[in-house]
């Protein structure tokens, strides 16, 4: 059943799930646990056996998350390499980095097997709440990273930040953009904290900063990276010209996509699928937890969900040729609701989210949903 999935069509991207941490970030909420050696060799094997399954030798993107990519020993990454090194002309190939766990080696190894870019758990510069937030590097950990990178010659660097933690100010969040852009930092993901009740945070009931500082922290990081030359092209990311993330785009397009690996989804024509989190089941190669066949309704809402979040916003032909339906008509009462209130405009035949919209694009959904 896997491989008749994947065999349908030519998928464009690749996500590689790795669900081992050295440390867990209070903030998180993704399937991961604490890195063990014998249970990532085993994990490896049957994520390789997941991989071989896939009945196609080529893909224009490939992201290997988690978790923490680089929290595998040197072995364990040539071996999962390896793994993937079937897949020819991969045009943009990302492997997530965190600071504490990454060194020259790996990044030798990153660059032989074609590993272009790279995304690079910053959250913050500033180092006391580095230590809240459950996080083990230091800012000479970052840096030596971007040295290691400049060495082999990966120059596609992706960072992620953080804002919105209460112990946080606008200033702080200034001064971790001015420290970005000071850095050779092609992209920069930045992202509104969210409470998980999975996460330590959420266990301790953590609360966050306050909307109205939330929002102002947000404006400024927009105003400050465009200034910059950091274009917003998505509500979380920014990119100088050129080196807007491929990968994420095929999501934010609603575009097809194979996931494999613990808890990882995939989307392929009107199948959605998601791969188990339990490790039992997944070490019996039992990988699949659940199968979604959706409805043109469903199909819809969820492109139109995924394409709101683009600056850009929706081409309302192409999606009404698409989708063969007239998303004006379909919606009207959301969207007039939302142009009213000053949340969505329509403008050079796109719908999109305002400067004040994209900010509450979750409440803007609801709409459309009703």
């Amino acid at each position: 059943m896997y491989t008749k999935d994947i065999r349908r069509k030519m998928i464009k991207g690749l996500y590689v799930h790795i669900p081992f941490c050295r440390h867990i970030c209070y903030y998180c909420d993704f399937s991961r646990c604490i890195y063990d050696k014998s249970l990532s060799d085993r994990y490896l094997q049957h994520l390789r056996r997941e991989i071989e399954m896939i009945d196609q030798n080529s893909f224009e993107t490939i992201y290997i998350g988690g978790g923490t990519p680089t929290s595998l020993d040197k072995e364990q990454l040539i071996y999962l390499l390896e793994s993937l090194a079937r897949f020819k002309n991969v045009k943009e190939y990302t492997v997530e980095i965190n600071p504490e766990s990454f060194d020259l080696e790996k990044a030798q190894l990153l660059k032989k097997y074609g590993v272009n870019r790279v995304s690079i758990g910053v959250q913050t510069f500033n180092e006391n709440l580095l230590t809240r937030i459950g996080r083990k590097h230091n800012n000479i950990d970052v840096l030596n990273t971007l040295e290691y990178l400049t060495i082999v010659g990966i120059k596609n660097r992706s960072i992620d930040l953080m804002f919105g933690f209460k112990e946080q100010t606008l200033k702080d969040v200034l001064n971790d953009l001015h420290k970005s852009v000071m850095l050779d930092i092609q992209h920069i993901s930045i992202y509104d904290l969210e409470i998980y009740p999975r996460s330590k945070f959420g266990l301790q009931k953590y609360q966050k900063a306050d909307e109205e500082l939330t929002f102002m922290m947000y404006q400024t990081i927009i105003e400050f990276l465009n200034q910059h030359s950091y274009g917003q092209y998505e509500i979380s990311n920014f990119a100088l010209p050129t080196f807007q993330s491929q990968h994420n785009k095929i999501y934010w397009y609603y575009q097809d996509y194979a996931g494999v690996g613990l808890s990882a989804c995939g989307k392929i024509g009107k199948l959605r699928y998601e791969n188990t989190e339990n490790f039992v089941k997944y070490l019996s190669d039992n990988y699949r937890s659940k199968e979604i066949n959706l409805s043109n309704d469903d199909i819809r809402f969820e492109a139109l969900m995924m394409n709101l979040r683009l600056n850009e916003g929706i081409d309302i032909r192409q999606f009404d040729r698409r989708f063969q339906c007239n998303i004006l008509e379909d919606y009207h009462q959301a969207v007039e609701k939302n142009i009213q209130s000053g949340l969505l405009e329509i403008k050079d035949s796109h719908l999109k989210t305002t400067a004040k919209g994209i900010f509450v694009l979750n409440d803007i959904l609801i709409d459309f949903m009703n």
